[in-house]
Formats: C-alpha cells, structure tokens, sequence
C-alpha cells in the first residue's frame, strides 16, 4: 500500500518559530517531548514544521498566519516574562502580544516566512503558490512544499475588538485601534491580495467588529484562569452576525478572489457568508472543523454537553447539517480537524482509548456523516466525497488525536487506517465508483489539491480579463 502525497488545508509552520523561543525555524525539527507530551498540546515539539511536512510527504499546504489576539492575553498577564517562561516564548515578542497592533505582528510573521523560504541548512524549498502551474511545480521536486497562503483572523488586518481593558504594567504603551472604514478594509485586503493570501479566516476566538465568533471549546485545567473570549460580544446583545463593515470585508475579499474560511463564525455569520458567496458564484471553505451531528445550533454550548456525547462535539464551533449543504453546494471545501476536542465528545474517546473502537474513529465519523449526508440530500457520491479533507491545525493550540499527532504519522497511520475505514465500509461507498486505497487517497490529497488548482485557474483567468487591453 503506497501513500499518496499529502494536502493539509490548515497548519502554522511559522507560528512556532514566530512565538517560541526554542524554535528558531520553520524547518527546524524540534521534538524533546516524551510519548504522552506528543499527543497533547506542548511547545515541546513541532508537529508541521517544513522539515517534518517533506518527511511525511505533505507536498502541498495551506499556510496560515496568525497573530494571537491581544484580548486573550491582557486579561490575565500583568508580568510578561511569567508569561514568557511558562510557555517558552520569546520575552520580546510576550510585549510585542501585548502592545502592539496585531497587523504589525502578521506583517513580521509574513517576513519570517519569507526568510525561511529555503531550508538554511539542508535541501528544501517553499514556494508560495500564485497559479495552478505552482503546485504542479512543487510536486515534480520531492524537495519542494506548495505553500497556499491564509490568514487566521481578520483581527490580524487591524480589525480587533475594542473593548481591551489593558494591565497596568510599568513601562508599556500600547498601540490605539486602527480606525474601522471601508477604505481601511479595502486597503488592508489590497496588502493580502498582493501577497498572494488566497484565503481568510473572517474571525477568531473574539469578536472582531466584523463578525460574530463562535464559543470556542474550553481549555481543560485553564478556563477559570484564561479569560473567557465570547464574553466580548456580550455588549451586542442579543445581536449576531455580519456587522455592514463585516459585509463590506466579505464583499472586498471576493473582489479580490480571495475567499473567505468561516471556521470559527458563530451559525449566523456563516449563514450570511454562504449567501454573499452565492451571490459572488464563490466557494465557501471551512478549513480545520468538525461536524456538530446535529440541525439546528443549540441556544447554550456547554461542556456538559461534550463530556456526555458518545459522537460528535454538539458546539456551535463545528458544522451543522445546513452549513455542510452550503459548503458543497457552492463547491467549497471542507477541511477535517485533528483536535480531539473539536472532533468528540469526551465519552467516545474515552472507548477509543480504551480500544473499544479503532484509533481514528474520532475522525472517520466526521467522513461517514458528511458523506451521507449529502447523499441523501440530493448530491452525488462523487460530489459527496470530493469536498472533505484534512486541515489538521497542527502548530495550532491543539490537543490532536492520539493516533495523529504530527504530519509524521500520515504515511504510517492515517492513509493505511483510512483505508481500512474505507474497506470495512465498502458498502457505504460503493457508488463512488472509488477502492478504498482511491478514497483514501482522495481525504488525504486529491481533494484539497484539486480545488485549489480550479480555483486558482479561474483566479487567474479572471484576473487576466481585468487587465486585457480595450480594443
């Protein structure tokens, strides 16, 4: 059984390096953690770093730049260098978080990728893809990585919640916000555009002036310390959704054949993004998520709710039955998480370690409902299968799978072990006219690499119009 090449949909090579004061390279294969530390969230390791990403035959990715947010921080940090020392990061960029503007931030973590675009010590290259003909490239070199660039956040572009009480700490000033108009969307998508980001998150874990977040899943062990980031959009109210400037954002990202990824949208948002994107004929990608197995959203995510579920995780953070028809309607993409958290209620992957059920059943789950699903709804198999991939979130704040946790075990765990899936289900799957080792092969890479060369092509295309000459 050979492995095919691999596509990740969502992973932060330079998120690392950027933060850590450990890891000084994107490249650099940086792994000091124990057996247990591996499959939890640690900066003991990298688990997408360029190294490892050519090792395990990841060709092509979808990179994405993140600033944390500084609301998450300015909460609770009054010593920066506690802060630094208790998650190994950099003193320096601790008080850059802090103070400055998270624009500045995305401007220097987008240097830093294009410092390390070649391996300083060994072979390999990164080529940051622009037209279709680039990920061909990529793939014809085994020593090359296809790099579709995102952004995680819109926070990252200047656009930040408002509403920051910020630590009394001596020594500090702090950056204002960045005056919210239209011409500043415009401006700041037109930096994006220019350097070839193809993708962006509308918003994170707070609200951003633009759209409404969805809770994000607790941090066990440190939600009565972290700052809780839904309570920022208590000041609206009962109000949720695209604010007129998050319409005007949607709208410029499309314009510029950037499209726009709605993980971390509250439903409402993400239903008003699904209808501009109709309205544009743009897919809708959802880049790093989980199904919720559920209809409608629940009025009150709670961690209740997870712990007891023996399936899915029911938060409003993953997909519902109508996003998953609205994402493969318009021809979108959606991207699998690796996060346990996202993936499942607690009591499921209790049995999975227990070997009640197969290691990667936390995932495979999210494949067979999205698959019938859709099948039932009128979409061919064809169809079904080809909008579902991996967007692990490695390098994330993830607690992965503890069958998956690096890009080092898609070779030597998730293909093989997709295939069994895919063999045990032979029934299920028998219209898709695809064996097992193809539909493997299909979650693994074929999908997320097709979708974005047909995208791609018509970005190009596009953009050729707009430039031809008049007659």
């Amino acid at each position: 059984m050979s492995p095919p090449v691999f596509f990740d949909l969502h992973v932060h090579p330079t998120l690392k390096p950027f933060l850590l004061s450990a890891v000084d390279s994107p490249w650099e294969d940086y792994d000091v953690a124990t057996p247990e530390e591996r499959v939890r969230r640690t900066p003991r390791l990298t688990a997408s770093d360029f190294t490892k990403l050519l090792r395990s035959g990841t060709r092509v990715i979808t990179l994405a730049l993140h600033p944390i947010e500084r609301y998450l921080l300015t909460s609770v940090v009054t010593r920066p260098v506690m802060y630094a020392l208790i998650f190994r990061m950099r003193l320096e960029r601790m008080r850059q978080v802090l103070q400055r503007n998270p624009f500045l931030l995305l401007q220097q973590e987008y240097q830093l990728l294009l410092a390390y675009l070649r391996n300083p010590g060994a072979e390999g290259e990164a080529l940051i893809v622009q037209r279709p003909e680039d990920i061909d490239q990529a793939l014809q070199d085994p020593k090359k990585i296809a790099i579709i660039l995102a952004i995680e956040g819109a926070h990252a572009l200047g656009f930040e919640y408002r509403h920051y009480k910020f630590p009394k700490i001596r020594g500090f000033t702090y950056d204002d916000f960045a005056e919210l108009s239209r011409e500043l969307i415009r401006e700041r998508l037109d930096w994006a555009a220019t350097r070839h980001v193809h993708l962006i998150t509308l918003v994170h874990m707070v609200y951003n002036d633009l759209a409404t977040p969805a809770r994000a899943v607790e941090f066990k062990g440190l939600q009565n310390i972290l700052p809780n980031p839904y309570r920022t959009v208590e000041h609206l109210g009962r109000y949720r959704g695209l604010t007129a400037y998050g319409v005007s954002f949607v709208e410029e990202a499309y314009k510029r054949h950037i499209l726009i990824d709605v993980k971390h949208c509250d439903h409402t948002a993400r239903r008003q993004v699904y209808e501009i994107a109709r309205e544009y004929g743009m897919p809708v990608v959802a880049s790093h998520v989980g199904v919720s197995g559920q209809s409608c959203p629940s009025l009150r995510d709670t961690a209740r709710k997870r712990r007891q579920s023996t399936t899915f995780n029911p938060w409003d953070i993953n997909l519902h039955d109508e996003d998953i028809i609205a994402i493969a309607r318009s021809g979108g993409l959606i991207g699998l998480i690796l996060d346990e958290r996202v993936l499942a209620g607690e009591k499921l992957l209790e049995e999975v370690r227990r070997g009640v059920y197969p290691p990667l059943l936390p995932l495979t789950q999210h494949i067979e409902y999205i698959y019938t699903l859709l099948t039932r709804n009128g979409f061919s198999p064809q169809a079904a299968i080809r909008c579902i991939c991996i967007g692990s979130d490695f390098d994330g704040f993830i607690d992965p799978i503890d069958a998956v946790p690096t890009v080092l075990e898609y070779p030597s765990v998730l293909y093989p072990g997709l295939v069994s899936y895919f063999q045990g289900r032979r029934d299920l799957y028998r219209d898709t006219g695809l064996a097992p080792e193809a539909l493997a092969a299909a979650i693994c890479s074929e999908n997320g690499i097709r979708f974005w060369k047909a995208f791609l092509q018509r970005k190009v295309e596009a953009t050729q119009r707009q430039v031809q000459p008049l007659s």
